[in-house]
């Protein structure tokens, strides 16, 4: 394969950190692929375990690699330096501790792309829980249309959990992203939130990839899934207030769909409530209480399922409520991973 042509398909970026039980994995994962037109954006932010000998070792096997190795900034800093290497019309982010399933991906993403030229496509990732335990939900079977124009689906989209605040989901025109200066907010936890929410306002068309390929590793140790910090629900807090305050004069169906995007994010505060300090609790007790339009049912799945119980709880006891249900889907998903 020649990287260096004026122009090339996909640009996966995978930022890499501290992830070698993992890594082959990935790597192997990717580079199967019976489709050749990409580049492999891997950065090193700053791991101390093998990871960067691991991707050393690649490179030299695997031309299509492009390894840049830096000082730890964190994985927005690690995606927005991958973005800017990036040469591919389309780009694909990939987390170092998931993997792809499928070695046809990159050939049916291109065969859809030739078809309907779409600014994103959209895929369902499946959830990995053990090796006896993954699978997709496929929400997609409630789309009526598979593609087509952004707006006009996208109240649908982000009901059914298929447009939510994960990079990893999404394969997008490099030019909309960096045209646009569409780069992931540096210094934040759960980053993908801000940076998704904006990215809906420069979306003119999409298309959905049938099929499922890439596995989130739900139960891995020390991983964002399983370590929900104060710090983590402090920043979806400010970045759920920043949204709601700053929403953009778009037409109705866009602004609802951002509407509703906030509301399931707004259910992250309320049920990881209790993570944060007392202090905390009390600051932002007073926009928790003003936000409480954002449950309402229609607005996305999750959202109607705290509905269900809103109906006969106060709005402290529902909090309570979802925070006790937290802990306990985050025991049964260790109990899981660990049969």
């Amino acid at each position: 394969m020649n990287i260096q042509k004026e122009s090339i398909l996909f640009s996966i970026i995978v930022p890499v950190y501290n992830v070698e039980a993992y890594l082959l994995q990935c790597l192997d994962s990717i580079l199967c692929q019976t489709f050749s037109d990409f580049e492999l954006i891997l950065i090193n932010d700053g791991s101390t375990d093998s990871s960067l000998e691991i991707c050393r070792k690649y490179k030299e096997k695997f031309p299509q690699i492009i390894l840049i190795d830096k000082e730890n900034g964190g994985l927005s800093d690690a995606r927005n330096t991958g973005l800017l290497l990036a040469k591919g019309d389309y780009i694909i982010f990939t987390d170092s501790d998931d993997y792809w399933q499928g070695k046809q991906v990159l050939e049916d993403l291109s065969n859809l792309i030739s078809k309907t030229n779409p600014d994103i496509i959209i895929h369902e990732e499946s959830r990995f829980f053990s090796k006896n335990d993954v699978h997709c939900k496929y929400n997609q079977r409630f789309i009526k249309n598979k593609n087509g124009k952004f707006e006009d689906e996208i109240v649908n989209l982000v009901y059914h959990d298929l447009y939510v605040a994960s990079a990893w989901d999404k394969v997008i025109k490099r030019e909309i992203l960096v045209n646009n200066k569409l780069f992931f907010p540096v210094g934040r936890k759960s980053e993908d939130i801000e940076w998704c929410s904006k990215l809906m306002y420069y979306l003119n068309t999409f298309s959905i990839y049938p099929k499922s390929f890439y596995v989130y590793r739900q139960a891995r140790e020390g991983s964002i899934t399983t370590t929900v910090s104060a710090k983590h629900i402090e920043d979806v807090y400010e970045m759920v207030k920043a949204g709601l305050h700053s929403q953009k004069m778009e037409a109705e169906t866009l602004n609802k769909a951002i509407e509703n995007y906030w509301a399931c994010n707004y259910v992250v505060i309320l049920k990881d409530f209790y993570v944060l300090s007392a202090e905390t609790q009390k600051k932002i007790w007073h926009d928790l209480i003003s936000w409480k339009y954002l449950l309402k049912k229609g607005r996305n799945i999750k959202v109607d399922k705290v509905m269900k119980f809103y109906k006969f709880l106060s709005f402290k006891t529902l909090i309570f409520f979802l925070n006790g249900y937290r802990l306990k889907r985050s025991l049964n998903k260790k109990r899981r991973a660990s049969k």
